[in-house]
């Protein structure tokens, strides 16, 4: 799998894999059962899924895949901010500002982007819950003001992120990622669309291979009295 090789690609995957989800999105609602969602590719066990967002000429992706990965590994590889760079197109770093907590943090990031677009960056909260009965978790970000004062990159800020992470079984796993963003900038939406079919593929591979790593793919959740997680080891 590969990114076509342009300029305009790594500049919108780098803009779209910014974690974060703007305020004024967080009403939207991207529903993984919702039938407008309309199949554009399925290839290596990876299908992206595109629909309409009222008011926005962007669309709305979803990716769906089953990785050979538990849970524990894959939220670990999430959680790892060292990680970023080896499955985000175009990170350049992530940290925690706030909250050390499982259930909760603050992080901001930098992603570069070639000469002569500006590098983006973004602050978000990052909240991550678990169903005690499925085993399902859900990891939702959102952006915030705040924290970083705004400097000379394009601070990003309507993105809506989702992943939810469904245990198979012990060593497998049911990834869905539902994202909606609007990039900004001067890129029009129809070149936005054409290209948003390719990120999922990148990120989602790289996601797996990370979370294979012996040092991941040794996690393990830590629960409390009511099974739900309150950290990984």
């Amino acid at each position: 799998m590969c990114l076509k090789s342009s300029f305009f690609t790594v500049l919108l995957v780098s803009m779209l894999m910014g974690i974060s989800v703007a305020n004024a999105e967080a009403g939207l609602e991207l529903d993984p059962t919702d039938s407008a969602w309309e199949l554009q590719k399925n290839q290596d066990n990876i299908q992206v899924y595109f629909k309409s967002v009222e008011g926005s000429d962007v669309k709305a992706f979803m990716g769906k895949t089953i990785m050979a990965a538990s849970v524990d590994s894959i939220v670990k590889v999430m959680k790892d901010e060292a990680t970023c760079a080896a499955w985000v197109r175009g990170c350049v770093m992530a940290q925690t500002l706030e909250g050390e907590s499982f259930n909760e943090a603050y992080q901001y990031g930098i992603n570069d982007l070639p000469w002569p677009a500006d590098d983006r960056d973004y602050v978000n909260k990052v909240s991550t819950y678990n169903n005690a009965v499925t085993g399902d978790v859900t990891i939702s970000l959102a952006a915030v003001e705040g924290f970083v004062p705004l400097s000379d990159n394009v601070r990003l800020t309507k993105m809506k992120i989702e992943y939810i992470l469904s245990p198979i079984s012990e060593n497998e796993t049911s990834v869905i990622w539902v994202q909606h963003t609007e990039p900004g900038g001067n890129i029009p939406g129809w070149l936005v669309n054409m290209l948003l079919i390719d990120i999922p593929f990148y990120s989602l591979t790289r996601l797996e291979e990370v979370a294979k790593r012996p040092e991941y793919s040794s996690a393990q959740f830590m629960y409390d009295s009511d099974h739900h997680i309150t950290g990984i080891k």
